[in-house]
């Protein structure tokens, strides 16, 4: 008999809210979002790949339909040769026998005379394929073996719906020897997804610029550390403006006030660190940067005047803060 067990708390419940995420809910990742895509997205989707493709090609055609002969996207090379991408939109991963009649069709019409093979042939498939498809993938030899052994189950009666294909005579020796079953691969997932963001304008418009909610800030360790030091001193002498007592950070175990104010300030210095990195990360180039110069502009003209002293001045940086934090990445 099974015992019962507590329900644990939602992983949510552990991760703080960002502005965004409240007003659109969870952040969806860019795998999930290709993974969720309809037929229609996904022709979309290749369609703009395409683009890139586009560009380390002579030309790229969209084939598609019943009478595609086992070819999809087709890229012309220079030399006058060719490769092809065939565009798969199914629910669940690509299995052995779809892969196994894929590749029978582009053998049997390359046969036939229809076109030569291509020098590179890759599945491009939105839920990826199976372990065994890969596998066989993998393995040209097997792949061949594979494709030999169960062409009668597989193949014969798929290839075209004229006639039963048979793999015998001058087409079996075709498939045994003229056709190289390396050329055969895939592109996964996350490289699609690699591929549209590095090198196609629509990436943002279709998978939008956040990828993961902004993880909590790091909390500041109780040892002052090397990154931290000319912030610091900074405001350490900004304190020495109205204190002249106060030299160093022993000198504020003295003044509780200025100590919780530095345990404040580094709680935001190590919270700028970490939207730092978070915007690295995971977002467009120079978005932190960004941020940075519209938060200035908004602030200029206070941090520009004339101050009594130093710590009038720092004091000055909570309208920083208030806009810091009520911006979209807060």
């Amino acid at each position: 008999m099974e015992l019962e067990k507590e329900i644990p708390s939602p992983k949510s419940t552990h991760a703080p809210l960002s502005a965004v995420s409240a007003l659109t809910g969870e952040i969806i990742s860019p795998l999930r979002r290709l993974q969720q895509m309809d037929a229609d997205d996904w022709e979309e989707f290749t369609c703009e790949l395409a683009t890139y493709w586009k560009t380390q090609y002579l030309r790229v055609n969209r084939v598609g339909g019943a009478g595609d002969m086992g070819r999809d996207v087709i890229a012309y090379t220079p030399d006058g040769s060719w490769e092809n991408f065939q565009c798969k939109y199914y629910s669940s991963p690509l299995n052995l026998a779809d892969v196994l009649l894929e590749i029978g069709k582009l053998c049997y019409h390359s046969h036939q005379g229809h076109f030569s093979m291509p020098t590179k042939y890759y599945f491009v498939v939105k839920s990826g394929l199976n372990g065994v498809s890969l596998n066989a993938l993998k393995d040209s030899n097997k792949l061949k073996a594979e494709l030999i052994s169960g062409w009668d189950k597989k193949c014969k009666d798929k290839i075209t719906k004229k006639k039963s294909v048979s793999l015998e005579g001058d087409f079996l020796k075709f498939v045994e020897n003229d056709v190289d079953f390396t050329i055969f691969d895939q592109i996964p997932q996350l490289k699609l997804i690699e591929l549209h963001k590095n090198h196609t304008p629509y990436y943002i418009r279709r998978f939008g610029a956040l990828e993961f909610d902004r993880p909590a800030p790091a909390t500041p360790p109780n040892d002052i550390q090397n990154n931290e030091l000319k912030y610091i001193s900074e405001l350490l002498k900004a304190i020495e403006s109205i204190e002249a007592q106060v030299s160093s950070i022993e000198d504020l175990e003295a003044f509780p006030n200025f100590l919780m104010e530095l345990k404040s300030a580094r709680k935001n210095f190590y919270s700028a660190e970490s939207l730092e990195k978070f915007s690295r990360d995971s977002m467009p180039p120079d978005t932190y940067e960004n941020l940075l110069e519209d938060c200035y502009e908004a602030t200029s003209s206070l941090i520009l005047m004339v101050h009594n002293n130093g710590w009038d001045k720092y004091l000055g940086r909570d309208a920083y803060l208030v806009l810091w934090y009520s911006s979209p990445f807060g």
